[in-house]
This record gives C-alpha cells, structure tokens and sequence, in this order.
C-alpha cells in the first residue's frame, strides 16, 4: 500500500505564524518576501485550542458522518456532533504502551452499527501519535468490513501551533470521501463553503439562488451524497477561508473546481464584488447595489476587531466605509493567505496594531489597555477583556455579517456596545483579572524568536 503525503502543518505550508504584536507595517513586510517569516513561539501560554478540536467542529458539521476519536478519554470534548454520531477508543495506559489498532476497529464497527452514518472518519490525539499505532490499516480493513467509506484526518495533537491546521487535516478527510466524481460538471451548480450558519448566510444563498444558481452548502448542514456532488460543481466560493481554504483549493487541484478569488463577502462592497466575480465565473449577469451606508455611532471612533484572520480584515474594509478608524486588530493566526490583505491594510492604517494569537488573555488585555479603544467589536474573549477594562463592546459573529445586511449587524453591534458603556465602566471597577505587575509588562512578554 503506497503512503499518502504527509500533511504538512500551516507553518510548512503557508508560513503560519500564530504568535507576533507589531505594527500593521512590520507585519507585512513578514510576509511580503519569499521567505518564510522568522518563527516566533511562547515560552507561556495560557490556553490554546489544537488541531484535534477544530478538525471535530468541521467534520462535526456534515450530518450522516460518524466521528471516532482514537485517544483517551475526554479528547472528543468540545465537538458540535450529537453524541450518537461521536465515539472514543477509551485508550487506558496498556493501551498506550502496547498499541490500540483492536480497540480502534471495534469503536467503528460499533458506531457503525448503532448509529448508521453514511460514512465514518478516525481522528487521531497525541497518545496514538507517539505509539504509533497503524490507523490507515485499520480504516482500509474495516471499510472493507462494512462496505462503506471510513476515512482518516490525520490529527495528533501538537504537530502544529496553528489549530487552524486541524480545518486542513478535515479537509483531506472530506475530500477522500468524494472519491471519483460521477458524471458531468454541472454549469449551475456552485459550492459555498462556510461553517457558518445563519440568516445572514441564508440570504447570501438566495442572492445565488436568484442567479440560477444551486447551491450545495458545505460542510455545515451537509451530507456525505452533498461532498460527492462537490466534485461536479462549476465553481467554489469560500466564506470562511481560515478554515476552508483547503478544501477549496483540493477540489481545485483533485476535480477542477474553480475557486472565485475574492475576499469573504462581508457587507455591500465585497458582497457585490463577490457576487459580480462569480456571474463572471459561471457566465451570468447580475447588478448589486455595492454601496455601503454611513454608519453614526462609528463616525470617528477608535475600533478594535477580533475574529478569524479574514474576517477581520474584511470587517475594517467595512468599518472604514462606514466611517470609523480601525487601530487594532486581534487575529488567532496570519500566514501567506493573508499577505496581500495586510498589504492593503497596512497602506491604510500602517501603525495600526495587529495582535495574533489565540486564547492569550494576558497578551489580549494589555493590547487593549494600551491601545485605548473607542470600541471593540469581534470574539467572545475579546469582548470580555475589553469590558473588564471599561471599553464598550459587543459580539459580532462572522456569519452576521455576510452579505448586503452586513453593515446592519455591524451598525447594531457597535450600537449595543456604545448603549453598555456604563456596564463596561461598572465592570472595570470590580473585575481586574491580571495584577498590575502583569500589565506593566510589554503584551509581548513572552513572545520570543525562535533560536535555530
């Protein structure tokens, strides 16, 4: 049996950094040559999400799939799957040692039988990753066995800072399930790829509708038939592309699905460059009104944006049209995908702060007491240090803003926030998290250059 490539990790891959403060202009210029930026790791981190646990989220989305988690106990915590499509090999301390390959086969003929999924998908941790048990062995047996797909994201743990890596490694477990595709491409079919949900999303997908378009929603909501259609699709369109971009790309180089290459439609002027992109791609004509209204509340104000790396920059196109002054942005990672993005941002706001890293609460808390902000809009931590400090904010949830209403819910965000001034400042009051020993520190304490 010949060996699959090695899935490189988004470091190799992309030059993924997942730890660096700087200015807009210093970020760029990392990624504007073609080296690879110069590694920067933690010597502390608070907290960290990990391959393992976004590969569950992704795969988690696509309905008929049966998930089994080969590790410990407690390593499929955090996946949105319902529990009967989940399973967990249970590795005890012999197992570790002696290897698991038994346990693993009778998890998935076990899950196959009481849960009949379409297909099943094994997900390694950090235990099957240092004894080396033979997973794809296992899964080629017991697909034989069952007569259905059984794939492998090939997880373990700690390979890669960059969780993000963990979307990649889905994936290529999404994309072995398509197989060879059947039948001819279909001119009016077209993939949207997100993991979001939501009306937002809904409405973008009737904004496709309208074109003549169907449309094969992936992977959330999806079923394993849905990723065999992929493959005869005229044309992909990515919403999420920190967590997508691989998937999209494979059904690119593996079918020759094209893939529409235009920032994430977030608001007016990038829903209509979208939208006019793929009319364009798919030969059809359409008019969007890509005007982006004033927003009041934003007129002048100091902005903070956290999220996903895309989002955020598609978000301060937003912001700015609308009238406000993006001077920071927090991001879990940037790597080359990014490059050109920074490139523009940093032409506009070149000292403005960019923060990457992601669960760092020390890092984020005093970026933000620095940076003063008028607001902060973005992620659910962000939003929490920022209240605990007396900045307004409020949550804003990617999928909210995609699409034409984008403005609206970025208009209601901001709104909200502004209205909870007094509760930020009540809050700032009573609940320091760090001392001020912590906070005299640079935010960048504990990032250092990797020494080779």
């Amino acid at each position: 049996m010949a060996r699959r490539p090695r899935l490189l990790p988004r470091e190799t891959r992309l030059g993924a950094l997942g730890a660096r403060l700087a200015d807009a202009e210093a970020v760029a210029a990392d990624f504007a040559g073609d080296d690879l930026p110069q590694k920067r790791i933690r010597t502390f981190s608070e907290a960290a999400h990990d391959d393992l646990s976004v590969a569950l989220h992704v795969l988690g989305l696509i309905e008929d799939l049966g998930l089994v988690v080969h590790g410990p106990r407690g390593c499929a915590v955090g996946a949105d799957a319902p529990l009967e499509r989940i399973a967990v090999t249970d590795l005890d301390q012999r197992d570790t040692v002696l290897g698991a390959g038994d346990a693993l086969a009778r998890a998935l003929l076990r899950l196959d039988e009481t849960a009949g999924p379409a297909a099943l998908a094994v997900l390694g941790s950090p235990v099957v990753a240092i004894n080396n048990d033979e997973i794809r062995a296992v899964v080629a047996e017991v697909a034989d066995q069952i007569g259905k797909p059984v794939v492998w994201a090939r997880t373990d743990g700690f390979r890669s800072h960059i969780a993000a890596t963990g979307a990649d490694a889905a994936a290529d477990a999404l994309l072995n399930l398509i197989g060879a595709p059947e039948g001819e491409r279909e001119p009016d079919l077209v993939n949207v790829l997100t993991c979001w949900t939501g009306a937002a999303v809904d409405d973008f997908v009737a904004a496709l509708d309208s074109l003549g378009l169907r449309v094969n929603l992936l992977p959330a909501g999806a079923h394993v038939a849905d990723l065999r259609q992929a493959a005869r699709a005229s044309a992909s369109v990515v919403l999420d592309p920190d967590g997508l971009d691989a998937l999209a790309s494979g059904l690119a180089e593996r079918f020759g699905v094209p893939v529409l290459e235009t920032p994430p439609p977030v608001g007016p002027t990038a829903t209509a460059t979208a939208l006019t992109g793929l009319a364009d791609l798919v030969g059809r004509e359409i008019h969007v009104d890509g005007s982006s209204p004033p927003i009041e509340s934003l007129r002048s104000r100091r902005v903070v944006l956290a999220g996903p790396s895309a989002f955020a920059f598609a978000l301060s196109d937003l912001v700015e049209e609308a009238g406000g002054e993006v001077v920071g942005l927090t991001v879990p990672h940037l790597d080359r995908s990014h490059a050109q993005n920074l490139a523009r941002f940093s032409a506009r706001r070149p000292r403005a702060q960019i923060h990457v890293g992601e669960a760092q609460g020390f890092e984020l808390a005093n970026v933000l007491q620095r940076l003063a902000p008028d607001v902060v809009v973005g992620s659910a931590d962000a939003v929490a240090a920022a209240l605990r400090l007396g900045v307004p904010a409020a949550r804003l949830d990617p999928a909210a803003v995609i699409g034409v209403p984008g403005a609206r819910a970025l208009a209601k965000a901001v709104d909200d926030a502004l209205a909870g001034a007094a509760l930020a400042a009540r809050l700032a009051r009573s609940s320091a998290r760090y001392s001020a020993g912590w906070l005299r520190r640079s935010p960048d304490w504990h990032v250092k250059l990797e020494v080779k």
